[in-house]
């Protein structure tokens, strides 16, 4: 029963980080911008940052407004 209980002990604690795989991961501080009304024409820039915490590049493919 003892060796049971190391056994599971070892799989539950080491086996995980040898299957672990490298993931990126974006943190967004500031998620949404309300612009205030403009005239028409009149060009309007908010700058969003984002920053990548993964251990992998972090590919940013498509963005939409809303």
């Amino acid at each position: 029963m003892k060796k049971i209980g190391i056994l599971c002990a070892f799989l539950l604690f080491f086996v995980p980080p040898l299957f672990a795989q490298n993931t990126p991961s974006a943190e967004v501080a500031e998620r949404s911008f309300r612009f205030e009304p403009v005239l028409e024409g009149d060009q309007v820039l908010h700058e969003f940052i984002i920053k990548n915490t993964g251990s992998a590049p972090l590919q940013i493919i498509k963005i939409e407004s809303g």
